[in-house]
């Protein structure tokens, strides 16, 4: 029942977002990026965080939102977090998470979510973007590129590979 219930909630977020096809990306369409991801584990953040540095370095605006899997006060770690008190019973983020997706929209968003976690996934649904880059995932959405790597569970494999495939697309 909680994943009919799921499936549900998902299924108004995609509805509720307004998709033009007349809109074409643009010669730059990745100036601004958001990338969601679970950084739990300090070696996959220091991996998002240094990728991120070389995507600002090359002047692109990069906003990140990680989940932090534990139940006690977090860490300021540079970056928005997010933890297993703001997910409501139904695996959704609580408003104040979703709402700091609502005030933005971005040109590309990277949905890293390797473990296929609920939240971070609404959360990639939710966001305003003109690109739609993820992981393979069970669930409904509305992503651009699924991208499918053998080496799903290795954070760094993942981006180099994704950055190869973006860069053949980009002019």
């Amino acid at each position: 029942m909680k994943d009919k219930l799921y499936q549900r909630g998902l299924r108004k977020i995609l509805d509720s977002q307004k998709i033009n096809p007349d809109k074409g990306a643009g010669i730059n369409p990745s100036k601004n990026i958001l990338i969601l991801f679970e950084g739990t584990e300090n070696s996959d953040r220091q991996i998002i965080l240094d990728f991120a540095a070389r995507l600002k370095a090359s002047g692109k605006n990069i906003k990140l939102l990680s989940y932090i899997d534990s139940k006690g006060e977090l860490m300021d770690f540079g970056m928005a977090v997010y933890n297993y008190s703001s997910i409501n019973w139904l695996g959704f983020p609580k408003k104040h998470i979703m709402g700091l997706l609502d005030s933005q929209k971005f040109d590309v968003l990277l949905n890293l979510n390797i473990s296929d976690k609920e939240h971070l996934h609404a959360l990639a649904c939710k966001a305003k973007a003109d690109f739609k880059v993820s992981l393979p995932t069970k669930y409904q959405h509305d992503f651009t590129l699924i991208f499918n790597t053998k080496e799903k569970k290795k954070l760094k494999n993942v981006l180099d590979q994704m950055m190869n495939c973006l860069e053949k697309l980009t002019f």
